[in-house]
Protein backbone atom coordinates (compact mmCIF):
# COMPACT_ATOMS: atom_id res chain seq x y z
CA UNK A 1 0.00 0.00 0.00
CA UNK A 2 1.30 3.52 -0.73
CA UNK A 3 1.24 5.80 2.20
CA UNK A 4 -0.64 8.85 2.55
CA UNK A 5 1.49 11.94 2.17
CA UNK A 6 -0.24 13.23 4.71
CA UNK A 7 1.41 12.66 8.37
CA UNK A 8 0.60 12.47 11.79
CA UNK A 9 1.59 14.86 14.65
CA UNK A 10 2.64 12.41 16.87
CA UNK A 11 2.75 14.00 20.74
CA UNK A 12 5.98 14.50 22.34
CA UNK A 13 5.02 12.55 25.55
CA UNK A 14 4.69 9.46 23.80
CA UNK A 15 7.29 9.82 20.85
CA UNK A 16 10.43 9.12 22.35
CA UNK A 17 8.53 5.79 23.18
CA UNK A 18 7.30 4.86 19.41
CA UNK A 19 10.62 6.02 18.11
CA UNK A 20 12.16 3.11 20.46
CA UNK A 21 9.67 1.04 19.04
CA UNK A 22 10.43 1.77 15.35
CA UNK A 23 13.89 1.02 16.19
CA UNK A 24 13.42 -2.31 17.74
CA UNK A 25 11.33 -3.59 14.90
CA UNK A 26 14.28 -2.67 12.68
CA UNK A 27 16.85 -5.54 13.32
CA UNK A 28 14.17 -8.41 13.04
CA UNK A 29 13.17 -6.88 9.48
CA UNK A 30 9.77 -5.90 10.99
CA UNK A 31 7.23 -3.07 10.31
CA UNK A 32 5.18 -1.50 12.74
CA UNK A 33 2.39 1.18 13.17
CA UNK A 34 0.52 2.70 15.58
CA UNK A 35 -2.53 1.99 15.17
CA UNK A 36 -6.48 2.87 15.74
CA UNK A 37 -7.99 5.31 18.27
CA UNK A 38 -4.75 6.82 19.24
CA UNK A 39 -4.04 7.53 15.50
CA UNK A 40 -7.72 9.32 15.05
CA UNK A 41 -7.03 10.97 18.52
CA UNK A 42 -4.01 12.48 17.56
CA UNK A 43 -5.72 13.88 14.24
CA UNK A 44 -8.13 15.37 16.58
CA UNK A 45 -5.76 17.18 18.60
CA UNK A 46 -6.67 15.47 21.84
CA UNK A 47 -4.17 14.85 24.62
CA UNK A 48 -2.68 11.49 24.59
CA UNK A 49 -4.37 8.65 26.17
CA UNK A 50 -2.90 5.90 28.57
CA UNK A 51 -2.76 2.95 26.32
CA UNK A 52 -1.33 2.32 22.85
CA UNK A 53 -2.23 0.14 19.60
CA UNK A 54 0.66 -0.80 17.75
CA UNK A 55 0.38 -3.29 14.57
CA UNK A 56 3.16 -5.30 13.59
CA UNK A 57 4.26 -7.03 9.91
CA UNK A 58 5.50 -9.35 11.48
CA UNK A 59 5.76 -11.07 15.15
CA UNK A 60 3.66 -8.82 17.91
CA UNK A 61 4.79 -10.97 21.04
CA UNK A 62 8.38 -10.82 19.49
CA UNK A 63 8.48 -7.38 19.33
CA UNK A 64 6.66 -6.52 22.81
CA UNK A 65 9.16 -9.25 24.32
CA UNK A 66 11.91 -7.28 22.92
CA UNK A 67 10.40 -3.86 24.08
CA UNK A 68 9.64 -5.21 27.45
CA UNK A 69 13.76 -5.79 27.89
CA UNK A 70 14.94 -2.59 26.17
CA UNK A 71 12.39 -0.62 28.73
CA UNK A 72 12.54 -2.43 31.63
CA UNK A 73 8.65 -3.33 31.49
CA UNK A 74 6.97 -6.82 31.52
CA UNK A 75 5.25 -8.45 28.56
CA UNK A 76 2.02 -10.56 28.93
CA UNK A 77 2.06 -12.80 25.41
CA UNK A 78 -1.01 -14.48 24.33
CA UNK A 79 0.58 -16.33 20.97
CA UNK A 80 -2.16 -18.01 20.16
CA UNK A 81 -3.95 -14.98 19.18
CA UNK A 82 -0.85 -13.55 17.86
CA UNK A 83 -0.91 -10.42 20.50
CA UNK A 84 0.80 -9.39 23.84
CA UNK A 85 0.03 -6.45 25.97
CA UNK A 86 3.48 -4.22 27.59
CA UNK A 87 3.37 -2.38 30.62
CA UNK A 88 5.40 -0.34 31.12
CA UNK A 89 7.16 1.11 34.52
CA UNK A 90 6.92 4.78 35.56
CA UNK A 91 8.81 7.16 33.28
CA UNK A 92 6.59 7.29 30.01
CA UNK A 93 4.22 9.97 30.85
CA UNK A 94 0.80 8.84 30.73
CA UNK A 95 1.64 5.68 29.24
CA UNK A 96 0.67 2.59 31.35
CA UNK A 97 0.99 -0.66 28.76
CA UNK A 98 1.18 -1.04 24.94
CA UNK A 99 -0.91 -3.30 23.03
CA UNK A 100 0.81 -5.37 19.94
CA UNK A 101 -0.63 -7.53 17.89
CA UNK A 102 0.25 -8.97 13.80
CA UNK A 103 -1.42 -7.37 11.06
CA UNK A 104 -4.10 -9.96 10.33
CA UNK A 105 -7.30 -10.66 7.98
CA UNK A 106 -10.47 -11.12 9.44
CA UNK A 107 -13.59 -13.43 7.68
CA UNK A 108 -16.31 -14.07 9.26
CA UNK A 109 -18.44 -17.61 8.74
CA UNK A 110 -21.53 -16.43 9.24
CA UNK A 111 -23.00 -12.99 11.33
CA UNK A 112 -22.19 -12.47 15.04
CA UNK A 113 -19.30 -15.40 14.47
CA UNK A 114 -15.92 -15.35 15.62
CA UNK A 115 -13.91 -14.52 13.02
CA UNK A 116 -11.32 -16.73 11.30
CA UNK A 117 -7.72 -14.65 11.85
CA UNK A 118 -4.73 -15.48 9.29
CA UNK A 119 -1.65 -13.56 9.01
CA UNK A 120 -1.58 -10.24 6.70
CA UNK A 121 -0.41 -6.95 5.74
CA UNK A 122 -1.03 -3.27 7.53
CA UNK A 123 -3.44 -2.61 4.55
CA UNK A 124 -5.46 -5.87 5.62
CA UNK A 125 -5.41 -4.94 8.94
CA UNK A 126 -7.09 -1.12 8.44
CA UNK A 127 -9.91 -2.82 5.94
CA UNK A 128 -10.95 -5.27 9.08
CA UNK A 129 -11.41 -2.31 11.27
CA UNK A 130 -15.38 -0.55 12.66
CA UNK A 131 -15.25 2.89 10.95
CA UNK A 132 -12.92 4.88 8.56
CA UNK A 133 -11.89 7.06 11.39
CA UNK A 134 -10.53 3.97 13.28
CA UNK A 135 -8.71 2.50 9.69
CA UNK A 136 -5.48 4.91 9.93
CA UNK A 137 -2.39 3.93 10.79
CA UNK A 138 1.13 6.02 11.54
CA UNK A 139 4.35 4.36 10.71
CA UNK A 140 6.88 3.96 13.12
CA UNK A 141 9.87 3.34 11.00
CA UNK A 142 12.79 6.25 11.54
CA UNK A 143 12.81 7.67 7.81
CA UNK A 144 9.19 7.59 8.07
CA UNK A 145 7.79 8.37 11.35
CA UNK A 146 4.54 9.56 11.28
CA UNK A 147 3.52 9.02 8.23
CA UNK A 148 -0.24 8.79 7.94
CA UNK A 149 -1.76 5.38 6.43
CA UNK A 150 -5.31 6.00 5.31
CA UNK A 151 -6.38 3.57 2.50
CA UNK A 152 -10.52 4.08 3.66
CA UNK A 153 -10.48 8.05 3.91
CA UNK A 154 -10.68 7.94 8.29
CA UNK A 155 -9.14 11.66 8.16
CA UNK A 156 -11.30 13.34 5.24
CA UNK A 157 -14.16 11.89 7.43
CA UNK A 158 -12.89 13.26 10.16
CA UNK A 159 -13.44 16.90 9.09
CA UNK A 160 -16.89 16.01 7.43
CA UNK A 161 -17.73 14.89 11.00
CA UNK A 162 -19.47 11.70 9.58
CA UNK A 163 -18.82 8.23 10.67
CA UNK A 164 -18.73 5.36 8.46
CA UNK A 165 -18.49 1.68 7.92
CA UNK A 166 -16.00 0.12 6.05
CA UNK A 167 -18.25 -2.08 3.80
CA UNK A 168 -21.72 -2.87 3.64
CA UNK A 169 -21.86 -6.10 6.09
CA UNK A 170 -19.88 -4.57 8.64
CA UNK A 171 -22.62 -4.23 11.36
CA UNK A 172 -23.75 -8.06 10.64
CA UNK A 173 -20.12 -9.48 10.96
CA UNK A 174 -20.36 -7.51 14.34
CA UNK A 175 -23.22 -6.26 15.61
CA UNK A 176 -21.09 -4.50 18.88
CA UNK A 177 -20.02 -1.97 15.82
CA UNK A 178 -23.25 -0.51 15.98
CA UNK A 179 -22.92 0.44 19.88
CA UNK A 180 -19.55 1.91 19.88
CA UNK A 181 -20.80 3.63 16.58
CA UNK A 182 -23.11 5.21 18.85
CA UNK A 183 -20.67 6.00 21.47
CA UNK A 184 -18.53 7.77 19.03
CA UNK A 185 -21.15 9.77 17.60
CA UNK A 186 -21.83 11.09 21.57
CA UNK A 187 -17.86 11.35 21.83
CA UNK A 188 -16.96 13.57 19.01
CA UNK A 189 -20.09 14.90 17.75
CA UNK A 190 -20.67 12.94 14.41
CA UNK A 191 -23.29 12.17 12.40
CA UNK A 192 -23.57 8.99 10.28
CA UNK A 193 -22.47 8.83 6.32
CA UNK A 194 -25.69 7.82 4.67
CA UNK A 195 -24.52 4.75 3.51
CA UNK A 196 -23.97 3.96 7.21
CA UNK A 197 -27.20 4.92 8.40
CA UNK A 198 -29.23 2.67 6.07
CA UNK A 199 -26.90 -0.30 7.32
CA UNK A 200 -27.92 0.74 11.06
CA UNK A 201 -31.79 0.63 10.10
CA UNK A 202 -30.99 -3.08 8.00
Amino acid sequence: MTPSAASVRVPGEVRPLLERIGRLAQDPGMSVYAVGGCVRDWRLGLPPTSDLDITVEGSGVELARAAADALGGTAEAHPQFGTATLRLPPGHGSIRRVDFAMCRKETYARPAAYPRVTPGTVADDLFRRDFTINAMAADLAAERFGTLLDPCGGRRDLARRVLRILHARSFLDDPSRLLRGVRFLARFGLRWDAGTARATRD
